[in-house]
């Protein structure tokens, strides 16, 4: 029987590597999560603006409205005061372009998320 009470030093080493890979694994769950709700909200935002634009094309050439904002019952699902633009401008005599556009902030998130889609709408419903 040894004397000499305490560690190894294979002890100390195996216990601090796997402090380290629970460490790793909180830290990889954790990043997971942000990614998760960041995907959500584009998810969302690619929703809004596919929506807006398929009713845009539903309803014609002579229905489109000005540009501006516009509602969409999604935008209250994504976070920090989302906004919502939709732009309207000729594209030549019988053409118009069509841009929608949903921006909101991420909870931590430093810089805001856009996601954007355009689409031409024709007078006749044919490109020229």
């Amino acid at each position: 029987m040894s004397k000499f009470r305490g560690f190894s030093l294979i002890e100390v080493t195996v216990s601090i590597f796997i402090m380290g890979v629970i460490i790793l694994l909180l830290q990889a769950l954790i990043q997971s999560g942000v990614l998760l709700r960041i995907s959500k909200s584009q998810s969302i935002a690619l929703s809004i603006v596919q929506n807006k634009l398929e009713s845009l094309r539903a309803d014609g050439y002579a229905a489109l409205p000005p540009s501006g904002t516009f509602s969409d019952s999604l935008v209250s699902a994504l976070p920090q005061a989302a906004t919502t633009t939709l732009t309207v401008s000729v594209y030549n005599a019988q053409t118009k372009q069509i841009s929608a556009s949903v921006v909101w902030r991420d909870p931590g998130a430093t810089a805001s998320s856009t996601v954007s889609l355009s689409t031409l709408i024709t007078e006749t419903g044919g490109l020229p």
